[in-house]
């Protein structure tokens, strides 16, 4: 299905996903500007990698934020791949590969989810169905380095449970990532992706629970930033009138 959006810049365009509230949903708050928010003071995003990039939400962000970056965008799925080519079509400054990164080479099946391709894994959940394709998966920092790819400055990693192969392949460049996006799918995998990146990264923001979570990670030096405090107290403080906003919206309506 296409819908239009209105990106965090004010600029409506059309959109597509998988027809279904949850991916219109999530589509939605990345494409606004809510899931990723673009860390305006990390200057210089050449390389942007899009981990699990689905039907291409983040990709089409990050390349509607970072015109003059490259933008890497990796989906092993048939059905969503098909719709991130259509949606990354009109980008010059996407490329989309048809596997996914993992720490090893190899092929393996790609569980369908039950209610929505955004749910897809190399893992059978009781979100899952038995139905599955054969999807190849590329050692990441190995890959990379055939490209001749020396750094990765925005890094988004999405990849229902494979998150910590996929950072442990990267190790190599992760010292060069400025933001690091990072869903977590359980809290083994959460203090994982701390000390992976504990040396060189600060834990930013972020919506995190116990066993799942979405976490934004700053390279240290532009953690200890004035402006990072700064632009912190922006994101929170518009969260909050943004939520005040729907919950008046909503109250309003059943009025």
């Amino acid at each position: 299905m296409q819908f239009t959006v209105v990106g965090d810049d004010g600029t409506p365009f059309d959109f597509e996903c998988a027809d279904t509230i949850t991916s219109r949903w999530v589509c939605r708050q990345i494409l606004v500007g809510k899931t990723y928010p673009v860390v305006p003071f990390a200057d210089d995003v050449r390389i942007v990698f899009d981990v699990g990039a689905n039907c291409g939400a983040a990709t089409v962000h990050f390349a509607r934020r970072y015109p003059d970056a490259t933008i890497h965008a990796f989906e092993p799925g048939s059905e969503a791949g098909a719709i991130l080519q259509r949606n990354a079509a009109g980008f010059p400054n996407v490329q989309v590969h048809g596997f996914g990164l993992h720490s090893v080479d190899q092929v393996v099946p790609l569980y369908k989810g039950r209610e929505d391709t955004i749910l897809g894994s190399v893992f059978r959940r009781d979100i899952n169905v038995d139905e599955s394709e054969p999807v190849q998966l590329r050692a990441g920092g190995a890959w990379a380095a055939e490209q001749g790819i020396r750094r990765i400055d925005v890094l988004k990693v999405d990849v229902e449970g494979c998150e910590v192969d996929v950072l442990e392949s990267l190790v190599p460049l992760l010292a060069t990532v400025k933001v690091l996006y990072v869903e977590y799918d359980s809290r083994a995998a959460r203090r994982e992706v701390a000390r992976l990146v504990g040396a060189t990264h600060e834990l930013y923001t972020g919506v995190m629970f116990l066993d799942q979570g979405e976490c934004v990670y700053l390279r240290k030096d532009l953690a200890d930033l004035d402006v990072a405090s700064a632009f912190l107290r922006h994101l929170l403080t518009s969260g909050r009138t943004a939520a005040k906003s729907a919950t008046d919206a909503a109250v309003e309506e059943v009025r």
